[in-house]
This record gives C-alpha cells, structure tokens and sequence, in this order.
C-alpha cells in the first residue's frame, strides 16, 4: 500500500465534544487510532484561532493566513509527500483502516468518496443507522431568477436499489464533499487543485471537482467505495459554522457555477453537462421535461 496525505482545511473549529476536546483535535485522534498504512496529517489552519495539537508523529500544522477553504487545501497538497491525497472537512469520524481500504481497486483517474454517515459529535459515534452512497447533482433551475446546485444531494433511494447490485464500489454522480480521495497526480496535474474563479474560495466544491472528473478529458469516474465509511458532523444549532460567506457571495457563487457548467463553458470538457445527466437518469429532481426548459435557458442566454 502507498502513503496517504490526510489533508485537514480548518477554520474556527472550536465546538467541543463530550470528551472536552475540540472536534479538530477529536478528529486528529480518530484518525491516528484508525489507520493502518503509512499516512500523514496536514491540518491547515485557515486563518485564527489556531488550536494545540498533540504531538503525533508525521503531524504538520500549517498556520496560514485566513485565505478560504480552497486556497488551503492547494497549499496543503502542494507540501504533501504521499502518493494518495485524503481531504476531510475538520468534523469527522473515520473508519478503522480508510486509508488501505480507500486504496483497493483505485484507479489514478478516480476521486473516490466512502460510504456517508452522520456524526453525533458529542459523543463520537453515529447519528443513526442511516448512510447514503450516492450523490447527485441538484436541478438548478427550480428558482430561475436564483439558478443554483444546492449543497448537499443525498440519494437514498439510489443508495438502497444499489445495496445489493454493487456491495462495494460504484460509480456515483457526485459526492458530498466533505471528504474525497484520490492521487496527489490527479488533484494537481489534471484537476490543476481546486479554483476559487466564480467559485469563491469555499462554495460549490463538489460540483467542480465531479464534473471535472467526468467530463473531462482524463476518462475518470466520481466513485463510492462501501467497504469503509466516515461520518460527518452537521453545522448549525449550537455546533458553529467556521466558515462564513455573504449571502451576496454565495448566491454569486451559485450563478456562476450554473452558468458555467450548464453552458459548457469549460473548454477542457469532452462530454458536454446532458452527457452526465443521461448516464445516471432517471435523476432527482430533474423533470422529464429538462432538455426542453434545459434548451430554453441555452437559449435565452
């Protein structure tokens, strides 16, 4: 098995778990007790406060300037030794061996997710039984004054008429985000990092990743292995959001990544966006009359 770079982008992370650790410094623990291959952990401060960690063995801390989520993974990736890169959002559980697991049947041309979980961060465990091993790419043009892919996408029904057919690797429109692994190769070479242009340096992750993936010009695939799994912490309510945007970036955010990649704007593409929407059809939230209100906004751009 090859060396993985667990890469930790984190702001503000100070919510505490039961333990009366912070998440960040939980996680960092989780992770140190859970892998079983060589590994290291990059965790990039993305502006104060920036918390004590332990002293782990092939830890780095890297106290930036506050630059946005994006620009943090970049400069994280760019200092990583391993061959794979593992990115986690700072609130996350992992399961036992991820990073050999998240190796076995990978391909370089891959982003692969792990099967999805809710965190009870208070007491490190599990929400609930539920999980979700499929993603997908929210119809935009539900507001058409406010064109935007909305964060999220869980599958569960997808996630259940797979179970059986596929028990361990798939291939899935999207991912969460919240975490994603792939070759430090693909991420920089290909992927050329993650952009903050129209973006922002937070907002619409997944899609640029995935549909970078799929419609580029590398034959990749956005894929879930099921043999392992992490579990996500969800923001709100007394658990803070680290990172805060204007409602006006935001919704820039939105429009732009619509704009840009319903109009087939990234020259790099092979397969324009219906290419996508027809190898996962039929897709929530899309109507079955999509092309004819999709031909229309083309249209009347």
């Amino acid at each position: 098995m090859a060396k993985v770079s667990v890469v930790i982008p984190s702001r503000n992370e100070t919510y505490e778990t039961n333990t009366g650790e912070t998440v960040l410094q939980r996680m960092v623990r989780d992770i140190y007790e859970k892998a079983t291959g060589e590994f290291e952990v990059i965790v990039a401060f993305d502006g104060p406060p920036y918390q004590q960690l332990p002293e782990y063995p092939n830890l780095t801390a890297m106290k930036l300037p506050q630059q946005g989520l994006k620009p943090s993974v970049n400069t994280a990736v760019r200092i990583a030794t391993g061959k794979y890169i593992c990115k986690f959002d700072s609130h996350c559980a992992v399961s036992e061996g991820f990073d050999e697991v998240l190796q076995e049947r990978m391909e370089d041309n891959w982003i692969v997710m792990p099967r999805f979980y809710v965190l009870n961060a208070e007491e490190w465990k599990w929400q609930d039984e539920r999980f979700y091993d499929y993603f997908f790419l929210h119809w935009p043009f539900n507001d058409p004054k406010n064109p935007k892919f909305k964060a999220g996408g869980h599958w569960p029904q997808r996630t259940r008429q797979r179970l059986k057919s596929h028990p361990e690797m798939d291939e899935t429109m999207q991912m969460h985000g919240s975490c994603w692994f792939l070759t430090k190769w693909y991420f920089e070479e290909c992927l050329g990092g993650m952009s903050s242009v129209g973006y922002d340096t937070f907002g619409m992750e997944p899609p640029e990743l995935c549909l970078k993936t799929w419609l580029g010009p590398w034959d990749g695939k956005v894929m879930v292995n099921k043999k392992c799994w992490y579990a996500h912490m969800h923001k709100g309510g007394q658990r803070p959001r680290g990172y805060h945007l204007s409602r006006s970036r935001i919704r820039n955010s939105y429009t732009w990544t619509v704009n840009y990649w319903m109009g087939n704007e990234w020259e790099e593409r092979v397969h324009d966006i219906d290419w996508l929407v027809e190898r996962f059809w039929p897709v929530r939230t899309w109507p079955k009359n999509w092309r004819e209100v999709y031909t229309q906004w083309l249209n009347a751009r």
